[in-house]
């Protein structure tokens, strides 16, 4: 599956984090340090994966309890921002 920010949301890194706004829903919000991280990966990555590969060799190394928390709180995350219409999840081409 791929992932990618929706048409309708305008968004800026600032350095207090990310700051996102749906233009449809007139929804503002800003992601934290962490959110803001994530955010970023799925914008250049696309996928869900290599997001979580990412920051689990990042903040986990090779722990795997670590690991498992990372993917599961990833995907909590990503599965937020679709639900909100901020992020776009369709299958691969």
């Amino acid at each position: 599956m791929s992932l990618q920010v929706s048409d309708s949301v305008i968004w800026q890194q600032t350095t207090s984090g990310i700051s996102l706004y749906h233009t449809e829903t007139g929804q503002f919000l800003t992601l934290n340090e962490t959110g803001a991280q994530i955010w970023v990966l799925v914008e250049s990555d696309g996928e869900r994966e290599p997001v979580i590969s990412k920051l689990s060799l990042l903040f986990g190394g090779r722990n795997v309890a670590i690991g498992n928390r990372i993917r599961a709180d990833v995907d909590e995350f990503i599965n937020s921002m679709v639900q909100d219409g901020l992020l776009v999840e369709s299958a691969s081409a």
